[in-house]
This record gives structure tokens, sequence and C-alpha cells, in this order.
């Protein structure tokens, strides 16, 4: 048993070196062989290119031998028109000393004489005429939003009319525009006592209902009497 042991180990020993040696020798071959085949293969590349004239020389083509390139566009309707010369009189060099126009004006040609451009007038605007008048009798008369009643009752009796108990009317006279607003009021009959005052504060203040004649809004005077108790 330890005899067959001992040649198990040497014969391992020898295949490892043999393999190395045999390994190296592999190498060294299927590198030569692929030079060989590389060099071979070239060589054959450059005897058929000889026989068949295919070296040719390059030419250097430039862009003025070539010339623009062709457009994309087959029927170019918005092509820029070149540049062409006046097609008015010709031009005329000026002279030293000498006052000259830009172009010299063919003898051939007509004079056109003076000409004037009018002014297209514009049609006059009309202005329709307002009515400032203030009527006093029309179809429908103002009247406060809420009746009479309203307005009385936004009266305030003045403490110096209590005072002196002053009972009575104080006659206003408003003039109302078209969309009910009092533009103007004056005292037409009075009693004093802050009484008169108060009646403009309360006839200035309130809106109305707008008069009307044929139908259209009018402006109107009207007298209103406040009361005072």
């Amino acid at each position: 048993m330890l005899k067959s042991s001992n040649e198990n180990i040497y014969g391992a020993f020898e295949l490892k070196k043999i393999y190395s040696k045999n390994y190296s020798i592999g190498i060294l071959l299927g590198i030569l062989i692929h030079l060989f085949v590389f060099v071979l293969t070239s060589l054959m590349i450059d005897s058929d290119q000889k026989q068949n004239g295919t070296n040719e020389k390059l030419q250097v083509v430039t862009y003025v031998e070539l010339g623009p390139p062709p457009s994309i566009i087959e029927n170019p309707t918005n092509a820029i028109a070149p540049k062409t010369n006046p097609t008015f009189g010709n031009l005329k060099p000026a002279k030293k000393g000498e006052t000259t126009s830009e172009f010299k004006i063919p003898e051939e040609s007509n004079s056109v004489g003076n000409v004037k451009v009018e002014e297209k007038k514009l049609p006059e605007k009309k202005i329709e005429p307002v009515d400032e008048t203030y009527y006093v009798s029309v179809d429908v008369m103002p009247e406060p939003f809420g009746g009479m009643e309203k307005l009385q009752q936004s009266v305030s009796y003045p403490e110096e009319a209590k005072k002196n108990s002053i009972i009575g009317k104080v006659f206003v006279k408003a003039f109302i525009n078209e969309t009910g607003e009092v533009t103007r009021a004056e005292i037409v009959k009075g009693l004093g006592y802050g009484c008169d005052e108060e009646a403009l504060w309360v006839i200035k203040n309130t809106r109305f209902r707008p008069a009307k004649k044929n139908g259209k809004p009018v402006k109107v005077q009207m007298v209103i009497p406040i009361t005072f108790r």
C-alpha cells in the first residue's frame, strides 16, 4: 500500500511538469500560426489590388468648382428678386459746386405739374340739442320712492321750532332731471326757526321716479310742501 501511494505522487509531479512545457509550446505555436495567416492574407489583398488597378488617387474638389447647391423647391414663388438698377431716369454724376438731384430726368418725359392733395372731409356729426327745459306740467309727474308719506317721515322737527311752537308748511321748489335726481331746490314759502333748512335737506336727498312726456323721461320743476308740527 505504501509503494502504490509513492508511485501516484511521482506520476502527478511528472504530469504537472510536462503540462507546463506543453502549454507554453502550444501558445507559441498559436501565435506563429496567426501571424503567418495575417501576413499571407495581406500579401494576397495587395496582389489583387495591383492586378485590378484599384489604386486610384483621390481628387479634392473645392466649393467653387462644385457651384451652389440646387434648390429644394421645384417652383419657388417667393424667391427674392435680384437687385436691379432703377428704371426711372439715369444716374447723373454730380459736379463740383453744382446742386443736382439723384437722378437725371430723361428729356422725353412729360412734366406732371403741381399736384394738389386734398384732405378728405369727414361728414360733420350732428349734435342733438339737449333739452334744458324744466317742464311744469307733463303726462307723468315725479313721485318719491315710497310715496309722500315716507318723505314726510324723514323730516326732523327742529329744536328751535319746538321751543317757539312753530307749526305749518314749508313749500320747496324742486328741479328734478330725467334720472329722478334733484339738481336744485329753493324755498318758495318758509317758516324759519330751522324749518327751511330741514325742508331743503330732505328734498335734496330724496330720489324720485322720473317724469315722462310722450313716453320719454324729461326734466320737471315742482313745488313740494313739507309739514312741521
